[in-house]
């Protein structure tokens, strides 16, 4: 009989033992899946794309360009650099645009790639419903 009360036993710590695994695995899988999900939305939305003609600057420069494809030519597009607006008009596709990044706070940074944000809304005003995001990254080399 002890010996059936032990092995018993034996059986109840393998089984919490097991459900706590599973909880970690499943609460594991959960979670990096989520942020993963995250962060593929936040880095595009709608068409076309931006590329930075100059995806690596010096401390030194003020300057950033870049060009769209297939972008919404009749839309607004507002661009922010390091999170603050740097330009608001509407653009063309295949033409080169360049950005005045002189003063602003963080455009500078070696630490981590700066970004540059295009959004375009719905009813071409910057806190309207966002129909189109795009997202890249700079490098900052110090001089």
């Amino acid at each position: 009989m002890s010996d059936l009360c032990s092995t018993l036993t034996d059986w109840g710590d393998l089984m919490k033992k097991i459900i706590g695994l599973s909880f970690i695995l499943f609460a594991g899988i959960t979670l990096s899946g989520c942020s993963a999900i995250t962060e593929n939305s936040v880095e595009k939305t709608g068409d076309g794309s931006i590329e930075l003609l100059t995806p690596t600057i010096t401390t030194k420069d003020n300057q950033l360009e870049f060009m769209t494809e297939g972008i919404d030519e009749n839309k607004v597009t507002f661009i922010f650099v390091a999170n603050k607006k740097v330009f608001e008009q509407k653009i063309k596709n295949g033409e080169s645009y360049k950005l005045n990044i002189k003063g602003i706070k963080d455009a500078h940074r070696t630490d981590y790639k700066p970004k540059v944000q295009l959004l375009q809304t719905k009813d071409d005003t910057e806190n309207g419903d966002m129909v189109n995001f795009k997202q890249v990254r700079y490098t900052v080399e110090k001089d």
